[in-house]
């Protein structure tokens, strides 16, 4: 009984706090170096500067899972379009992926330097941003073994705005 307690308490949390605030969320694909491509899932608080994403990367022989947080420095209007503002954002951030193949696993951690350009775009009650970004990251490869990584991904996405 007292678990079910705490379990409702604790979505209960959660529903209040979400509601408290705007969020978005979105989907965003690409490729680079040396990811042959991916996926993500990606978020925000649209109070804050602050972009999250939950991805999935394909390599050659092997594919990985990540987490990345940026925080935008800088996100700025370029000019005012028919549908909406077309903006331009830099910011730093850091990532963290597991590679998993058939005789690999590897962990690397990495500083990033996102740059790219967004556009909102208000339909009713909601906002919808179409995004690209070139992303530049360096780090270290922590398995399977210590050694310097960089690499590049270039990404679009369309994020929805609540």
């Amino acid at each position: 009984m007292n678990k079910k307690i705490l379990v409702v308490a604790a979505l209960l949390m959660v529903v209040c706090v979400g509601g408290a605030f705007a969020w978005s969320i979105g989907v965003q694909g690409g490729g680079g170096y040396p990811a042959m491509g991916g996926a993500a899932i990606t978020f925000t608080l649209n109070d804050s500067p602050l972009v999250f994403a939950a991805d999935l990367q394909f390599h050659d022989g092997y594919f990985g899972v990540g987490l990345t947080g940026d925080y935008w420095f800088i996100h700025d209007p370029l000019v005012d379009t028919a549908v909406g503002p077309l903006s331009w954002f830099l910011g730093a951030g850091a990532g963290a992926s597991v590679g998993i193949g058939n005789d690999y696993l590897g962990l690397t951690l990495v500083a990033r330097l996102p740059i790219g350009l967004n556009m909102m775009i208000p339909v009713e009650k909601i906002e919808i941003e179409p995004y690209i970004q070139a992303v530049p990251q360096i780090g270290v490869a922590i398995l399977p073994k210590v050694g310097l990584h960089w690499g590049v991904a270039a990404n679009a996405g369309l994020r929805f705005h609540f």
